[in-house]
């Protein structure tokens, strides 16, 4: 062949070209899959898993860090163990930790962690305030008062407040007592200088967790309901029930007569409308002209009546399926119902359950 005769020039892979690309985009995937495993690393909010809102954890004596930081993620105080041993050495943090007795929530970042740590904040110094379920906002603004934290008035005024940084907070109504039925009932530890907006605040970041956990918000919506609608009904339930097996028969009742758009005519709503504790309901107590009392308005109250626990706000999306309409209570001591779909049934269990207690 001559030599004169041109070579041709063999044309360039197109994987060849491309590789160069593919090679910059693996690049850039890895740095911001870096960016954000830094961050989450590097992120306050420590949120633990813990059942209980706040968690005692025993520091023993010449714990080192990377053993504080054990000791905080099997108490659920923490996310990662990890996490919290990295950000200390970056941060420069642990040398002026302190043994003893703690008392944390599962809702720390790490710097409220630190410096309860740094200050020795045990929990002998700590004030136990528990707070039950189904009280009204205004019997725990009393337990509140008792602690000698704050006053009756200071605990009302920051729970009627929606200063508080959760999503839930700017869909409830305007209505008197804001924030009935969304802070949860629990036994809580609050250091002595605490102040009824930091008692607030954490009973709000405990329902906000429960309902988190339960995905109450979302089952509500499949129900038709808002968030809102469901700590109601959850109140509702909270105050009738006694006998646990029957939250989600009641709960069925109340759906029931909402769908048949039946008055739910519930006696827990009277009392809490005549705004004190009593034993017996009488028929003068029904015409009670308020926007909580059942027996007087269409459909749900105006806002939850007490606080709800976990087994009732998931009572409240999740109830049982029946034909019930009407319960009547059966056994005064276990607090055991009747349950029927039958009106007629319904007058034959009330007259005998009258005449029991007529005869007692």
């Amino acid at each position: 062949m001559s030599e004169n005769v041109r070579r041709r020039r063999r044309p360039v892979s197109k994987k060849k070209k491309k590789s160069p690309i593919i090679f910059v985009i693996i690049i850039i995937v890895i740095i911001m899959a870096g960016l954000l495993l830094l961050n989450r690393i590097m992120s306050e909010d420590m949120r633990g898993n813990a059942a209980d809102s706040q968690v005692k954890v025993e520091v023993p004596s010449g714990s080192t860090v990377s053993e504080i930081a054990d000791l905080l993620e099997q108490n659920g105080v923490v996310d990662s163990a990890f996490r919290f041993r990295l950000q200390c050495r970056v941060k420069g943090k642990g040398s002026g930790f302190k043994s003893g007795s703690y008392v944390f929530s599962n809702t720390e970042t790490f710097d409220s962690l630190v410096d309860k740590l740094n200050t020795g904040a045990m929990d002998g110094d700590a004030i136990v305030i528990t707070f039950k379920e189904g009280q009204w906002l205004k019997e725990m603004a009393q337990t509140a008062a008792e602690s000698g934290i704050c006053t009756y008035d200071e605990f009302m005024a920051a729970a009627n407040s929606r200063n508080y940084s959760y999503d839930f907070i700017k869909d409830i109504p305007d209505r008197d007592n804001v924030l009935e039925g969304y802070l949860y009932p629990e036994t809580y530890y609050f250091d002595k200088n605490s102040t009824a907006e930091t008692i607030v605040d954490t009973m709000l970041s405990q329902f906000e967790k429960v309902i988190k956990e339960n995905q109450i918000k979302e089952k509500a919506e499949k129900q038709g309901l808002t968030l809102d609608d469901a700590v109601i009904i959850a109140s509702l339930i909270e105050a009738e029930v006694k006998y646990e097996p029957e939250r989600v028969l009641v709960s069925s009742v109340i759906h029931n007569r909402l769908d048949q758009n039946i008055k739910l005519q519930i006696d827990a709503s009277v009392i809490y409308s005549l705004g004190k504790r009593v034993t017996r309901v009488y028929y003068a107590d029904l015409e009670t002209a308020d926007p909580h009392n059942t027996y007087y308005v269409n459909g749900l109250p105006s806002g939850p009546i007490g606080a709800p626990r976990a087994a009732s706000l998931t009572a409240a999306v999740e109830p049982e399926k029946t034909d019930y309409l009407y319960y009547v209570v059966e056994d005064s001591e276990t607090g055991r119902h009747h349950f029927t779909g039958d009106y007629a049934d319904f007058q034959k269990a009330s007259s005998e359950y009258k005449e029991n207690i007529d005869q007692e």
